[in-house]
């Protein structure tokens, strides 16, 4: 990822992506540079904490405004982190205790 100048760390920005099906999503500066990373690696769609945001279907992507950090408040969504899977064993475990509790099998 690019390296942050000094003067950039005292900046935040407020970034909009515009899907296909019309729907809209506020993004700071660091879900940005995620959502960027993630089209320039091809990959599918990035996934945050409540939202996903499928690639193949964004129509529009810009920066709205820029300002200095704590002179503006954005969106609480924008804060989320990128979503950081369960390890896999653990989720097999998980799995195997859910599906044993509803008399199911695998």
């Amino acid at each position: 990822m690019l390296e942050a100048s000094n003067d950039d760390n005292r900046y935040e920005e407020e970034w909009k992506v515009v899907i296909t099906t019309g729907g809209e999503y506020t993004l700071s500066k660091m879900q940005s540079r995620i959502l960027l990373q993630a089209i320039a690696l091809k990959e599918k769609a990035v996934v945050f904490e409540t939202f996903v945001i499928s690639i193949p279907f964004i129509a529009e992507m810009y920066r709205v405004k820029r300002f200095l950090k704590g002179e503006y408040q954005l969106p609480e969504r924008t804060e989320e982190k990128e979503y950081v899977p369960i390890d896999p064993v653990k989720f097999e475990e998980f799995k195997q205790e859910v599906y044993k509790k509803i008399g199911k099998s695998i």
